[in-house]
């Protein structure tokens, strides 16, 4: 599914104007604003503290900025009470009514709004059949499984037919397994009801499976905003850069350019790198602090020539489908993983000579 044209104002779905929320001598909003796209994905990613579940429960009507502006669907909705917003909310402790049968859990907030008995089983039975859990109709909560519970908590948020559906680390009391078969299920679910989802998480995996598009917050401020594969590969800040994956980073003195490329003084050497236009100005300005991906370093034999340094294999981790590698490069150490693919003709052990190979193009600039 294709998200709206984002520069139209109807194709948003929530707009988040400078939000600022404190508590106490605590702010945990710092001027936060983003738009998400009417039928995205779009996650809120960040470790404890960082702001998420604060802004999305004022987005939800459950807390009010100090100052700022919200709309939703177009419509400012600070005013608005939460049972007045077009959205609901799927909590990770599931709240469930313990004494109500699994249809009645999920019919709940249709009997509240005084539907007809007829489009309330139309409604139940479609959203039961939906999330698979029309075997379970009669059960109780105490009946259920952690899996099965959460798809009844997103089955009675889905049926009332919110212009947006708040999600607040709803996969975090699963376990690994379950949590990734969920997470594959519930990004299906969103793409078949063409639906908003905002969704809160502190794990970087949950959010780059699922995620249209990702906003990565710390300290109350968003670090930066994109695509799961914009801030993977080409992540902005020292923080997104060691939050999200693995990331080795080194500092150095910017020498000269040619274009798109550039040389640097590290100390790995003078290595060359090839940037994109935008961030040829930060580069120029003297210091610069680099990063690249532990799986875009090559182990290559032959002679030294471009971006390439001879190290000493100081540790070896094997990790099924892949070996990690620390190498010591005298004034540096590096992270190398590579894929277990079966092609390398000789094995590599602690201690050994190895070459690296920094293609420039794997090499970015990092803000600081």
């Amino acid at each position: 599914m294709q998200p709206a044209d984002p520069k139209s104002n109807s194709a948003l779905a929530v707009e988040c104007q400078h939000l600022t929320r404190r508590f106490g001598k605590i702010e945990a909003l710092a001027g936060v604003s983003l738009n998400v796209r009417r039928g995205e994905f779009f996650s809120l990613l960040g470790p404890s503290g960082c702001g998420k579940t604060t802004l999305l429960r004022i987005i939800a009507g459950l807390d009010l900025p100090d100052s700022g502006g919200l709309r939703i669907g177009g419509i400012e909705s600070l005013r608005l009470p939460a049972w007045k917003r077009p959205v609901n909310t799927v909590f990770q402790s599931y709240a469930l009514f313990p004494h109500l049968s699994v249809s009645e859990n999920i019919a709940f907030g249709l009997r509240m709004k005084r539907l007809s008995a007829i489009e309330i089983t139309r409604r139940t039975t479609s959203v039961m059949e939906l999330t698979q859990i029309m075997p379970l109709a009669a059960r109780h909560p105490n009946e259920l499984s952690g899996g099965q519970k959460q798809r009844v908590a997103l089955a009675r948020a889905i049926v009332n037919e919110p212009q947006v559906l708040l999600l607040d680390e709803p996969l975090g009391a699963l376990d690994l397994k379950l949590r990734k078969e969920l997470q594959l299920e519930l990004h299906h679910l969103q793409q078949r009801l063409e639906m908003t989802f905002v969704h809160v998480t502190h794990d970087q995996d949950e959010a780059m499976t699922m995620s249209d598009r990702v906003a990565v917050m710390n300290a109350g401020r968003v670090e930066q905003l994109g695509t799961p594969e914009e801030i993977y590969e080409r992540p902005k800040t020292r923080f997104v850069a060691e939050f999200i994956g693995e990331c080795n980073l080194f500092e150095g003195k910017f020498i000269s350019r040619d274009g798109s490329r550039l040389e640097a003084d590290s100390p790995l050497g003078r290595l060359r790198i090839d940037l994109p236009s935008t961030a040829i100005e930060l580069a120029e300005q003297g210091k610069l602090l680099l990063g690249i991906r532990p799986e875009r370093i090559s182990l290559v034999g032959g002679h030294a020539g471009d971006n390439r340094v001879l190290g000493r294999i100081e540790e070896i981790t094997f990790n099924g489908a892949e070996s990690r590698y620390r190498i010591n490069l005298g004034k540096v150490g590096l992270r190398v993983t590579e894929l277990n693919t079966g092609r390398r003709d000789v094995g590599l052990f602690v201690g050994d000579s190895v070459e690296v190979a920094l293609a420039p193009g794997n090499i970015f600039l990092l803000e600081g």
